[in-house]
């Protein structure tokens, strides 16, 4: 069955007729694969066993394989897609046609209509009924009296294109030129219908007790007063919130400026006091002894007042009187009474016999 599908292969492929140079190289490979094929095919011939022969055919078709022979086949394509792919390409060839052909039918078409004029309907465009009718009207509104017709042409004609008081010309593109032009005309029309007003004795003003009535139900007039009553209760919330916001920032303002006026005031305190520490400090005695004349220290401040000085004479300087327990310069180096044993001499600590003065006679005895 193998031998009959190779056969049937090479004959597929020898009846393939070139076509170009490409083709023949593909013929040519085709060949040589077939001539291996065939040797693969007496190779197996000539050998007995079947297993013999299809070891054969292996080694030959893995011979063929390492040499390349089959590596030009993948180029080839098959009779299926060749044959798709000049279908394709008609099919697109003929839709290009087929535009072509729309688009020329289109443009014949416009140049047609440019040419042609528009068709219209005579129905329509009866000019001759058109102008009767048009008379008719014209001649009825003539016959009506002038209450009728409130009609106005004003006398001020429009200045456009002259030359103004300024010497420019006014130009009708000119906004407010213009607007002040059309309030002239309605002004002037309006002082020519009062006088025909006046004239034919047509009543245009409002009475005195003329009573108007509402376009607008009471119930829509509630709403709108409710309405406006809460926009205007709304603002004075939004104020008063905004009021309670500036306040607060006028309150921290505030009490910042005490906090710094406090500083100041605490920094100049200890500037004084600093002042004063150093005036005290000059007027002490050289060494950082303190002077004694402190009369003078007195007197050079103004000294004390009259009622200090009352006091003074009557009742003292002061103090406590009489400190016989202090020292003095004589006392504090007397040495006689000292007892390095612990006892004093006038004491008789060791016998006991005798009794100890009291205090007035110790303070007595120690003057």
């Amino acid at each position: 069955m193998a031998r009959k599908a190779r056969t049937k292969k090479s004959k597929k492929v020898k009846e393939i007729q070139p076509e170009s140079e490409e083709e023949m190289e593909n013929e040519e490979e085709l060949n040589e694969s077939s001539n291996l094929l065939a040797e693969i095919d007496a190779m197996s011939d000539d050998e007995g066993d079947e297993n013999e022969e299809w070891d054969a055919e292996a080694k030959a078709l893995r011979q063929a394989i390492a040499e390349g022979a089959f590596d030009k086949l993948k180029n080839i394509k098959p009779f299926e897609e060749e044959d798709a792919g000049e279908e394709e390409e008609e099919e697109a060839e003929e839709e290009a046609e087929e535009k072509e052909e729309e688009e020329g039918q289109e443009e014949e078409e416009e140049e047609e209509g440019e040419a042609a004029p528009p068709q219209i309907d005579p129905a329509i465009t009866n000019i001759k009924a058109l102008q009767s009718v048009a008379a008719e009207l014209a001649n009825a509104k003539a016959s009506l009296p002038w209450p009728e017709k409130f009609n106005v042409t004003p006398t001020i004609k429009l200045p456009f294109g002259t030359v103004g008081e300024d010497g420019l010309k006014i130009e009708i593109h000119d906004d407010l030129k213009r607007e002040v032009v059309f309030h002239n005309l309605a002004l002037e029309s309006v002082h020519m219908l009062r006088s025909q007003c006046d004239a034919d004795k047509i009543p245009f003003t409002r009475p005195v007790d003329f009573f108007a009535e509402m376009v607008k139900t009471d119930d829509h007039m509630s709403m709108v007063k409710d309405k406006l009553i809460f926009e205007t209760k709304k603002m004075e919330a939004f104020e008063h919130r905004k009021s309670n916001r500036e306040q607060k920032l006028r309150a921290k303002e505030k009490h910042a400026h005490r906090i710094d006026e406090k500083n100041k005031f605490k920094k100049q305190h200890m500037r004084e006091v600093k002042d004063w520490a150093d005036s005290a400090a000059n007027n002490r005695a050289g060494g950082g002894r303190v002077r004694d004349n402190d009369n003078d220290y007195l007197n050079n401040m103004g000294g004390p007042n009259k009622k200090r000085q009352a006091m003074d004479r009557k009742f003292g300087h002061g103090g406590k009187n009489g400190r016989f327990k202090q020292n003095d310069k004589k006392s504090m180096n007397d040495m006689s009474g000292y007892n390095p044993k612990g006892n004093f001499s006038g004491g008789n600590k060791s016998g006991g016999s005798g009794k100890r003065k009291g205090k007035r006679a110790r303070d007595a005895a120690r003057k």
